[in-house]
């Protein structure tokens, strides 16, 4: 019988993400999940293995199956909220080549680049420029029904626009597309918007302008960076020998019905159900 001894860690660094766990967590995370080395003491806890499948059918931003992927564990997922899907599906797929990811995402950002200064507006413009600029007009906007979804002044004009226009070349592009809008999804609650967090989201003074373009492909660099190390762990956890090729897989429940879930084409010895708080 394996005997585990748990280590109780002071309640302000027991939810803190480790430097350790970046790699394939920070990607995208929501503010309130919880921590990787939690999921990982619960695996270890239950003995999974790669003989069993875990299912967790609140998987949020992907902590769970990201951890299950990293120890060659089968998953699956289920999520109904869109980001929160987009963002658990896209973290679980490293088969990005890095090399790729960054030329498209260059080409992205000239283009849009390009978009913004045929308007007179510069992405990243020096502090002491912003007051030189021209009266900007017919900046584009969110839908009255989408805007109304949003915190009042959690995101200023002048970044909603160069934002929007960001999005058009990002869906122009033939391969990547989820993974450049994950990448834009962590910039714009980070640096972009005015939103704060600690210990509950919050809405900060709102800023005139802040750089969207290269912040997005500052975080798009990060994933090219992270992918390899995400496939290199994967490597070493055999991955290859593994009886599947997609043993972690992500559905929104919207078109996934829970007994299509429990037919994975594995044979189980058992499955663990996941639901953390």
């Amino acid at each position: 019988m394996r005997t585990a001894v748990h280590e109780i860690q002071p309640r302000t660094t027991i939810n803190r993400l480790n430097d350790s766990d970046r790699a394939a967590h920070d990607w995208y995370r929501f503010v309130l999940s919880f921590p990787p080395h939690l999921v990982r003491e619960y695996l270890e806890r239950f003995d999974v293995d790669k003989n069993d499948c875990v299912l967790d059918p609140f998987c949020g931003t992907g902590t769970t199956i990201v951890e299950c992927k990293k120890r060659g564990i089968p998953s699956v997922g289920v999520e109904a909220h869109p980001m929160s899907y987009l963002a658990s599906r896209t973290k679980v797929d490293w088969s990005p080549d890095p090399d790729e990811l960054e030329a498209i995402a260059t080409a992205v950002a000239e283009r849009a680049v390009a978009v913004l200064e045929r308007d007179g507006i510069i992405d990243d413009p020096q502090p002491n420029l912003l007051r030189e600029e021209p009266a900007l007009v017919a900046l584009r906007t969110l839908p009255p029904a989408v805007d109304k979804l949003l915190l009042a002044a959690s995101i200023s004009p002048l970044p909603l626009h160069k934002t929007l226009v960001l999005i058009d070349e990002i869906d122009r592009a033939e391969r990547y597309r989820p993974h450049m809008q994950l990448a834009l999804a962590r910039a714009l609650v980070s640096t972009i918007s005015n939103l704060h967090f600690g210990p509950e989201v919050g809405v900060a003074s709102p800023k005139p302008d802040a750089p969207v373009i290269s912040a997005w492909l500052g975080r798009v660099v990060q994933l090219h960076t992270t992918s390899g190390i995400c496939a290199c762990a994967m490597m070493l956890t055999r991955w290859s020998t593994m009886p599947t090729p997609e043993a972690s897989r992500v559905y929104c429940n919207r078109i996934q019905s829970v007994p299509c879930l429990l037919r994975p084409r594995i044979r189980m010895r058992k499955i663990i159900l996941v639901q953390l708080a």
